[in-house]
């Protein structure tokens, strides 16, 4: 058949743009699940079996959820880590470790020196943020640092002893040797060194932090107090600390310094509350505190996993667990009975049912009746949950789940949209196959006809199948606070697909006027109405795609974007509610 390439390709777009929707409308079945286990004081401490039965329910429903263990490990990486431990042996090892390698190089015994170095720098760098906290130790461990590079010096290997001395100065910052200690050598090339770092385009770090006024520390050495600002450092990863209260240790932040500005803020009530050992979770002194914070700390853990869909797991009675759920802006919430300190399976169950279908209802009581969510409930914690925006920015508190009646309107115009999309190229395939049989019998009336027939049909249901998809986005795309990726993809998509309308508008052939019976004007003719119900397909097919970042840019006014299609241009209106 002729004309295929291009109609392979419209159908190619096709497939994508129903492929990358319905992905977008189904994104809450693709996204992972974070479930994260909420303690109240010492009394209900723990409760991550019961978070366990939730992840296993969900897994057992086919959906994806994070094990315990690596979103522990997860948030480590890309939140904070709990600040090192080190014993007083550990720190007696490591002073005996550095001392033996002193005698070592004192007797050239450069092999022996590397090994005790080696062993005693393993410690400091894993353990710097805690042993850079007292300035004398903090010297300690610079001078442990550079008798490395005092052993690559004598062993006459320069390139590894100035790799060497850029480490040591940046594992412990604006802190200077001891005097007398080191050899004239290895002096004057930390100096050295301290020049090229200066020399070189260092980065520029501000932190803030909330609340403010509380102690920076840098690899464990003291910068100054929050808001700090223009810190230069050299490029590359520190350990950033924020500490509000003096015999508290803040979480260990990961900071990569590049050169330019970096800035960085610490949410130190999440820092307190926050546990990733042995298990990803949150812990409360009271149910007050629990309650004004939780469901916001849980959001921004979740953001930093790169997932909206969180279940928070808080046992506020003895015989009563509640879950939270937080997916992308629809919350809802539930109760459930616990029997001899045991969740039983039916009662996960049903609840993690009632969460997945947005309804908030208490199953604890023989009798289950419905309850507000933690989203619109001003109750304490206990008794039903915290305010509306309570834990969560104004900007991103939670929208309600869209009506039955809405939603099965919005599949419903999907449905009559791919429908006639599909019967669109269905039919525009049977005109190309009619066209050539009226090529190759230019007096045959039936086949021009027949031909001439599908044209209207072709560019009705097109434009019937774009309208209708082009309707269903704000009833059907996810709520999210802010676009999301895949949004942008689709309109990137949706904007190659015009193009591709355009330069099949442009590059049109001409049919002659009036029609003349040939083979050669009609193959022109046929190729021009070919043309002409590709860019119907084309077009059609582009005006939902680009609706869908639009939706999302528009969404936050209550304001409903419309892409209208028809023979003679396209159209963009808004109409906003009131």
């Amino acid at each position: 058949m002729r004309h295929s390439f291009p109609l392979l390709f419209v159908l190619g777009a096709s497939l994508f743009f129903v492929s990358g929707s319905t992905w977008a409308q189904t994104g809450d079945q693709a996204g992972r699940w974070l479930v994260i286990p909420s303690s109240i004081g010492a009394e209900f401490a723990g409760g991550e079996a019961d978070a366990e039965a939730v992840r296993a329910e969900l897994v057992r429903r086919g959906l994806a959820a994070w094990p315990a263990a690596r979103a522990a490990e997860r948030f480590e990486v890309l939140g904070s880590a709990p600040a090192p431990q080190v014993s007083q042996s550990d720190i007696n090892r490591w002073v005996e470790r550095s001392r033996a390698a002193v005698r070592f190089l004192a007797r050239a015994d450069y092999k022996a020196a590397r090994r005790e170095l080696k062993a005693a720098q393993r410690l400091a760098d894993r353990a710097a943020a805690e042993l850079n906290r007292e300035a004398a130790r903090a010297q300690q461990v610079l001078d442990t640092c550079l008798f490395m590079v005092r052993a690559y010096v004598e062993t006459r290997n320069g390139t590894e002893a100035r790799r060497q001395a850029r480490e040591c100065r940046r594992l412990v910052p604006r802190v200077e040797p001891t005097a007398f200690r080191h050899t004239p050598e290895v002096r004057d090339l930390l100096a050295e060194v301290d020049r090229e770092m200066a020399s070189e385009a260092p980065g520029s770090l501000v932190v803030r932090s909330t609340p403010e006024n509380c102690l920076v520390r840098i690899n464990g050495v003291k910068f100054g107090q929050t808001p700090l600002r223009d810190i230069e450092l050299p490029v590359g990863t520190y350990r950033l600390q924020v500490e509000c209260e003096p015999e508290q240790r803040g979480r260990i932040h990961r900071v990569a310094i590049e050169s330019g500005e970096n800035q960085v803020t610490i949410n130190v009530p999440l820092d307190g509350a926050v546990r990733t050992r042995p298990a990803l979770g949150l812990a409360y002194a009271t149910a007050d505190d629990g309650s004004r914070a939780r469901m916001g700390d849980a959001a921004e853990i979740g953001r930093t996993l790169e997932t909206e869909r969180v279940l928070v797991v808080t046992q506020v009675a003895p015989d009563q667990v509640r879950i939270d759920m937080d997916d992308a802006g629809r919350a809802a919430s539930v109760w459930l009975g616990k029997h001899s300190g045991t969740l039983p399976i039916e009662e996960v169950r049903r609840g993690v049912g009632a969460l997945l279908d947005g309804r908030s209802v208490d199953f604890s009581s023989a009798n289950p009746t419905a309850r507000a969510s933690w989203a619109t409930d001003s109750g304490p914690l206990e008794d039903n949950g915290q305010t509306a925006t309570d834990g969560l920015p104004k900007s991103e508190a939670t929208v309600p789940a869209r009506p039955r009646r809405q939603r099965i309107a919005g599949w419903s115009l999907v449905a009559v949209g791919l429908g006639s999309l599909g019967a669109s190229v269905g039919l525009h395939v049977r005109r190309g196959t009619l066209g050539d049989r009226f090529i190759d019998a230019p007096a045959d009336l039936g086949a021009a006809q027949s031909w001439q027939n599908l044209r209207v049909p072709v560019w009705a249901l097109a434009g019937v199948g774009g309208a209708s998809m082009t309707a269903t986005m704000p009833l059907v795309l996810p709520n999210r606070p802010r676009t999301p990726w895949w949004g942008w993809t689709l309109g990137a998509a949706g904007l190659g697909l015009s193009a591709y309308a355009i330069y099949e508008g442009v590059t049109m052939t001409n049919c002659p006027s009036p029609f003349i019976t040939n083979a050669s004007a009609v193959e022109r003719c046929v190729d021009r109405g070919q043309q002409a119900g590709r860019v119907a397909l084309a077009t059609a097919s582009a005006a939902p795609l680009l609706s869908v970042p639009l939706v999302y840019l528009f969404r936050p006014l209550r304001m409903k974007p419309s892409v209208a299609m028809n023979l003679t241009g396209a159209t963009l209106s808004l109409r906003r509610s009131f």
